[in-house]
């Protein structure tokens, strides 16, 4: 077979990768390397994070297209480029916005693109980035400063994601915000909070070595719920509770308890992801009765330019997230790590 012009001569034909064929059930193994269309670039990836929505993937407690290849927070160099791309080259340095919309549904065109009806998200409905290369339209490409390293880099989807839901939530110079879990997502939105401007953010998290990241990384105070009340020691803080309180765990539990911590014309953010199939039950009364407003928080929309930023400029702090660096061939090691007490971000790299 030919190779079109547009493709470097040194492209790889085979590469290793993590396969999800369906829930339970996925391997590292030697796949075919993608090509680019005349739209994309090829990337040699270097680093790529693990998000919770992987382990939902892993469990079948979030919707994927089987089979496919997973991961979606990464970074990498540019290996090849389509004959159209006219923004980046071979050998920069990049992140990713793993997020495809169509850019012709009424939600894109309202502005709204996250929004899209025929939105598609790299390593849950096209393959995914836990492999050595893959193919990226060139409009989801950002070239990042010498300045960043490719594991910090590789935190710009998931940092994204925060900003989004920092925006969501309005915070106002000296408010006061509660942030029930301080996973890596629940420690980036803490760090957030407090350039946003928040006099006190108090984190809520079981897992000690969480909590102590929290506070090493700006955040006021610490409740364990495991030990503590988290609504008394809150109200300890502050009588009438938090203006805004964000849930990060997608804890169905604690987005029903988030109602509680609120005070009155306070705002909710209900950010981590919960299960697909999840119900949950609610006093509409106290909710109308004391104004209080719930957003969900989805994607990044225009923010992973932000967050690039944020980083290069050290505003947000992603070096001390990190707990474990597993190889690519050592990937499944993922779903025996993830959630345990010395855990925080893993990250997986292929070289």
């Amino acid at each position: 077979m030919s190779v079109s012009p547009y493709i470097q001569p040194s492209h790889p034909t085979r590469m290793l990768a993590a396969v999800l064929y369906k829930p339970g059930d996925i391997a590292i193994g030697e796949v075919n390397c993608p090509l680019p269309e005349p739209h994309e670039v090829a990337i040699r990836i270097h680093v790529c994070g693990v998000c919770g929505t992987d382990h939902s993937l892993f469990a079948g407690t979030f919707p994927a297209q089987y089979p496919v290849i997973i991961g979606h927070e990464f970074s990498g160099e540019v290996i090849s480029i389509g004959s159209s791309i006219t923004t980046v080259k071979v050998g920069d340095r990049v992140t990713v916005d793993p997020n495809i919309v169509c850019n012709l549904c009424n939600y894109c065109r309202m502005g709204h693109s996250h929004l899209c009806e025929n939105l598609s998200s790299m390593g849950v409905h096209k393959h995914g980035a836990v492999a050595e290369y893959c193919t990226v339209s060139e409009a989801n490409v950002y070239k990042i400063p010498d300045t960043v390293t490719f594991a910090e880099a590789a935190f710009c989807e998931p940092l994204a994601c925060a900003v989004h839901g920092v925006d969501l939530a309005n915070i106002k110079q000296g408010d006061v915000v509660l942030v029930l879990g301080a996973g890596g997502m629940g420690n980036l939105i803490a760090q957030l909070s407090v350039l946003a401007g928040a006099s006190q953010v108090i984190i809520s998290e079981p897992i000690l070595y969480r909590r102590e990241k929290a506070l090493l990384n700006g955040a006021t105070c610490a409740i364990d719920p495991v030990h503590q009340d988290v609504e008394v020691e809150l109200r300890k803080i502050r009588r009438i509770g938090a203006d805004v309180v964000f849930e990060v765990a997608g804890n169905l539990k604690l987005q029903a308890a988030s109602i509680r911590y609120t005070r009155r014309g306070g705002q909710i953010v209900w950010f981590g992801c919960s299960p697909s199939d999840g119900k949950l039950e609610v006093n509409p009364y106290e909710i109308n009765d004391a104004e209080i407003k719930i957003s969900g928080s989805f994607n990044n929309p225009y923010s992973t330019g932000r967050a690039i930023e944020l980083i290069a400029n050290r505003k947000v702090r992603v070096d001390n997230l990190v707990s474990h660096n597993l190889s690519l061939k050592n990937y499944l090691d993922v779903f025996q790590l993830f959630g345990q007490s010395n855990t925080l971000k893993i990250m997986v790299h292929t070289n």
